[in-house]
């Protein structure tokens, strides 16, 4: 870019916004900020609704790799890539930054945008930002990572990540102290802040750690170790099958012990801890079992496709199994 004065001079009178011939124009120059492997930041100075005051209704931001022709804006714009949805506009005046996510590495990327008002009146294109993607994307870790437990239950809590960064949501992994690695428990929307692991043995330790993600890679993790209470007990057995299912799930359940009955609970959880259908809630001998699901809720619904974890809760001790219900 050039820093002689004749381009600080244009600098200057591009950044003024008006209201002319019907279209607003885009205040500031648009500047890439940072690239990443697929993320680009891009940042400008929100433009009024008329003139340097007010506030425009709402932005369009394409991209591209091929360059602008200079006698053509109209045709690269109409064949770009939109950004998609994007924040409503700041006040005129305002420091404006948006991260492009999704974008392959080692590539240049042209970038253009423009604002509407309410009537809607559009500006006309902005400057055109150039960056190639490079490096690794920069996402943030969680903060205030927690946790609490209770007998077969663990609440995980932490601070959740401001949206409209690179960030598309949350990764969840557990791993006992028998595991070789930690398994993947739950991926959760930008949104969330807390997750419940339904799922835990009385009696274990585990590690906890937490990560956000986007398209191509993930943060750093957070990590926490949580034991949960209670005796530790040969658990029982449990497998579903058809797995995935559609309509009717076969459970097989194996008691462990002796020759005493013993009462036990088969409850079906979501991937947040939610329950959805109490399956079984009697007293079981020892030995091999069968019971049906007709994939639905407690109160008669069918379930959303998804996974599901059935726990089994037993005197001689809790077992999982993650069951898939499709379309």
């Amino acid at each position: 870019m050039r820093t002689d004065g004749r381009h600080r001079r244009n600098r200057n009178r591009n950044s003024h916004a008006a209201l002319v011939g019907g279209a607003l124009l885009i205040s500031g120059l648009l500047a890439p900020a940072a690239a990443h492997a697929d993320a680009v930041a891009l940042n400008w100075t929100a433009p009024g609704d008329d003139g340097d005051v007010g506030r425009a209704r709402s932005y369009e931001m394409r991209y591209s790799e091929n360059p602008v022709a200079a006698a053509d804006t109209v045709a690269w714009w109409v064949a770009a890539t939109t950004v998609g949805a994007m924040p409503a506009p700041l006040p005129a005046g305002s420091h404006e930054t948006f991260v492009v996510v999704g974008l392959a590495s080692g590539k240049t990327y042209y970038f253009v945008i423009r604002a509407s008002d309410e009537v809607p009146n559009v500006s006309g294109f902005s400057n055109v930002a150039v960056k190639q993607t490079t490096g690794s994307v920069l996402l943030t870790t969680p903060a205030n990572f927690a946790a609490g437990a209770s007998e077969g239950v663990v609440r995980l809590t932490w601070d959740a990540v401001p949206s409209g960064g690179a960030e598309l949501g949350y990764r969840v992994y557990r791993k006992a102290s028998h595991d070789p690695a930690a398994a993947l428990l739950a991926t959760l929307p930008l949104t969330a802040a807390s997750y419940n692991d339904s799922t835990p043995a009385s009696g274990a330790t585990y590690d906890f750690s937490l990560a956000t993600y986007n398209a191509t890679s993930e943060s750093p993790r957070t990590a926490l170790t949580v034991a949960v209470p209670g005796a530790v007990l040969d658990a029982a057995v449990l497998h579903g099958y058809p797995n995935p299912a559609r309509d009717l799930v076969t459970f097989r359940l194996r008691i462990q012990g002796g020759s005493t009955s013993a009462h036990t609970r088969i409850t079906v959880f979501d991937l947040t801890g939610h329950r959805v259908c109490l399956l079984a809630d009697s007293v079981f001998p020892p030995g091999d079992h069968a019971l049906t699901w007709r994939c639905t809720s407690d109160s008669g619904n069918r379930v959303a496709p998804g996974l599901y974890n059935v726990v089994v809760d037993s005197p001689s001790g809790r077992a999982f199994t993650r069951l898939a219900v499709v379309p």
